[in-house]
């Protein structure tokens, strides 16, 4: 696992690392989807695929902005969102875009209720070793 979880008052806080921002995002994503959970609604696990697309002026801003997307869709769809593939991230010149594909299952409810994805001390860099980290909270 490359995603650490530490509970706060009414936040929780997520750290991650991946040697390059795409499996960044994606482990990102799993860790948030992780900790919110869910229970299948049935045996019959019907996946469905979701499209998300997201921009903004750096890389931190858009983990945060594609999070928000893909908590967006989870709680309008009653969804968990796994095997994430990222189509496109580039750098423009003033943006940062991202595509992805989800595949999602349906949950009759979550056991956690994450309200959103904060700016608050978000952070995406590359390390010393030249890996990627983050750190976001989680306002539950």
């Amino acid at each position: 696992m490359t995603y650490e979880i530490h509970e706060h008052t009414a936040d929780v806080r997520v750290k991650g690392h991946a040697p390059t921002l795409e499996e960044l995002f994606c482990e990102m994503a799993e860790g948030m989807m992780s900790f919110a959970g869910g229970k299948e609604k049935t045996e019959d696990v019907n996946i469905q695929l979701r499209e998300v697309k997201a921009s903004s002026p750096d890389e931190t801003a858009l983990l945060v902005d594609f999070l928000n997307e893909i908590l967006s869709l989870s709680h309008i769809n009653k969804e968990t969102y796994g095997n994430i593939k990222i189509n496109k991230l580039e750098r423009g010149e003033d943006v940062v875009e991202i595509e992805a594909d989800l595949e999602g299952v349906e949950v009759s409810e979550f056991e956690e209720d994450i309200k959103a994805v904060t700016y608050h001390e978000a952070e995406v860099k590359k390390n010393d070793k030249g890996e990627w980290e983050a750190s976001l909270i989680f306002d539950i």
